[in-house]
């Protein structure tokens, strides 16, 4: 009994294949530069945020590869992408988010109001947020470590003063006071910073 063989060349639009999945490597690694570009300096925040989900890869290459799928978008044009800043991924964990009420720019500071729900799943009141801020204009971040306790209701962070009248995107974590546990990051949005 013969047996059949088919030889590459004998599949219908091979050397087409091998050009679509080469483009597609290609428009994939200018999406990884971008990502990585724009994520490396966050690396101290990635490492807290992101080090429980990031289970066979470091936190900074879990954030590139959800940047990538989720975060990275073609405008039209060959070799031309636009970042959608809300779904970019900082923390991802179980602790309860904090519920923030009110974020304005005025004066050189960030004010964030936020309540306190402490004592909604594992939320306490010494749970402690981290912030960033990302000024689009000047490719300048700002991160915030070490925030105001959940249970403060009014938290102010400074923002520099050459950033004013920039637009500047504003995210949000918790993570618990052993540092065992963080919350999802939020992004609350771009403002003007004045």
């Amino acid at each position: 009994m013969a047996k059949n063989k088919i030889k590459n060349s004998d599949c219908p639009g091979d050397d087409t294949i091998g050009k679509v999945i080469n483009f597609i490597s290609k428009t994939d690694q200018e999406k990884i530069k971008i990502a990585k570009a724009f994520l490396y300096p966050l690396i101290r925040l990635l490492n807290i945020g992101l080090k429980y989900v990031a289970k066979k890869k470091t936190p900074y290459k879990y954030a590139v590869t959800e940047m990538v799928r989720h975060a990275l978008s073609s405008t039209g044009e060959a070799h031309e992408y636009f970042i959608d800043f809300s779904k970019i991924i900082l923390s991802r964990g179980n602790l309860t988010a904090p519920q923030v009420e009110d974020v304005r720019f005025t004066g050189g500071k960030c004010s964030i109001q936020i309540s306190d729900n402490s004592g909604e799943g594992d939320a306490k009141p010494d749970d402690i947020s981290m912030l960033l801020f990302y000024n689009v204009t000047k490719l300048e971040f700002i991160c915030y470590l070490q925030g105001g306790t959940r249970s403060t209701a009014s938290q102010q962070y400074d923002i520099p003063e050459h950033w004013a009248g920039d637009v500047v995107h504003a995210y949000i974590t918790m993570k618990s006071a052993d540092g065992k546990l963080v919350s999802d990051s939020q992004y609350l949005g771009d403002y003007i910073a004045n």
